[in-house]
């Protein structure tokens, strides 16, 4: 089996792994979301093996023409994101690859955790990876496991990855995190719901900016736990995406705990709606995650001068996004600029393994070889494996061939 590293190799964003047995198979095809960079050119492909809908892994799936295996949560998911990635990349004047009717015209076949199937006499197996409903990680020929994104421990919306493999030859792994703890969950709902209350006990309001994908859910179900005491509000793709969500309650830990907290939340349509959420102390989830369009930008221009009101981000802020500048600066910049006097807050409801659940992961599975891809420090890391925990281990660069 030969592997060839076509993007995400010493960097967050636009995975794809082209994996050549008799056939042709593709592991994700992402974009580079913050710049529109993509994947290096790989030709004809026989398949894709789509792990998860963001867009860093997906965005350029329609361009293969090619047969697209996912879960149904994934390929309904990824259908939206990829239908707005179209606005998205044409009002940010970066190339568009494809247009809506090549999502139409995708060739999508469903597949489903513990099954095992082949592609041509390639066998797969997918394993639930505990990233966003539906998400998985992909053992190949029983040799080969690509992690793709995964968290080991549980949240509220899903259980952790259940990535039992054994006796794997190589093992290609994110790395995200690889030098990152996070908090425990608890203590980070805890934080949130304490600035909720602050900030209601100052007549203010509380924007949450989330990714539409999973985090918007878990931060529903977070409010409703601890039955903050205003209403709660949800705008934008984050309402279509939970309905998608809500229809596979298979990939879910507690559907009933998402059905009750989609149950209380306010659904917002218009700009009428949005006038009506900010007369009183109330809370708004919304999209973008990042604060590159969406209607948090509305609310952001409204409450910019409201010391009394909060900005809370629960996903990371990639470098050069309109989120992570406000974070860094106290400025929104993103084709206008204003000075955000709101109080602004970071924390981390990450949905990918930290350091201690990848170097657990990695003890417990000992595969013969680890690849690291994915993350900002990949050669680091990969001599940190092979060191500390004898595996031979590597980071190769975007373009690079390996045998297996």
């Amino acid at each position: 089996m030969r592997i060839k590293f076509l993007g995400g190799c010493r960097e967050v964003g636009r995975n794809a792994v082209l994996l050549e047995t008799d056939r042709r198979i593709l592991l994700d095809c992402g974009v580079k979301v913050e710049t529109g960079e993509i994947p290096l050119p790989s030709g004809k492909v026989d398949a894709v093996l789509l792990t998860h809908p963001h867009l860093d892994h997906s965005g350029m799936v329609p361009s293969v023409r090619s047969r697209v295996f996912s879960t149904a949560a994934t390929l309904e998911q990824a259908d939206l994101l990829l239908r707005d990635s179209i606005k998205v990349q044409r009002s940010k004047h970066l190339p568009v690859y494809f247009s809506e009717r090549d999502v139409s015209r995708m060739e999508k076949v469903r597949v489903t955790f513990g099954q095992e199937f082949e592609i041509g006499d390639t066998l797969i197996d997918i394993y639930n990876s505990g990233h966003v409903p539906g998400s998985f990680g992909a053992l190949i020929d029983k040799k080969l496991f690509y992690t793709s994104d995964f968290r080991l421990s549980d949240t509220r919306l899903l259980r952790g990855a259940d990535f039992d493999v054994k006796n794997v030859e190589t093992m290609v792994v994110e790395s995200t995190y690889a030098f990152k703890e996070h908090p425990p969950r608890e203590e980070v709902e805890k934080m949130l719901v304490e600035i909720v209350e602050e900030t209601l006990s100052k007549n203010g309001v509380v924007l949450i900016p989330c990714f539409a994908i999973g985090r918007s859910m878990e931060i529903l179900m977070v409010l409703d736990h601890y039955d903050v005491p205003c209403p709660v509000y949800l705008d934008g793709m984050a309402k279509k995406a939970l309905d998608i969500t809500l229809s596979y309650p298979e990939f879910l830990k507690d559907p009933e705990a998402l059905r009750k907290a989609a149950e209380r939340a306010v659904p917002i349509f218009d700009h009428r709606d949005r006038k009506i959420a900010l007369k009183r102390p109330s809370v708004v989830v919304t999209t973008s995650g990042m604060l590159s369009g969406g209607p948090i930008i509305s609310y952001l221009k409204k409450l910019r001068n409201r010391p009394e009101c909060s900005l809370v981000f629960t996903g990371f802020q990639v470098p050069g996004t309109p989120g992570r500048t406000l974070l860094d600066t106290g400025y929104y910049r993103n084709g206008t600029e204003f000075k955000v006097e709101m109080r602004v807050e970071y924390l981390d409801f990450s949905a990918h393994a930290d350091r201690s659940e990848l170097l657990e992961f990695l003890r417990k599975t000992s595969p013969e070889r680890v690849i690291v891809i994915h993350g900002d420090e990949c050669e680091r890391f990969a001599e940190e494996v092979k060191n500390d925990l004898g595996i031979q281990a590597s980071a190769p660069e975007n373009g690079d061939t390996l045998e297996v």
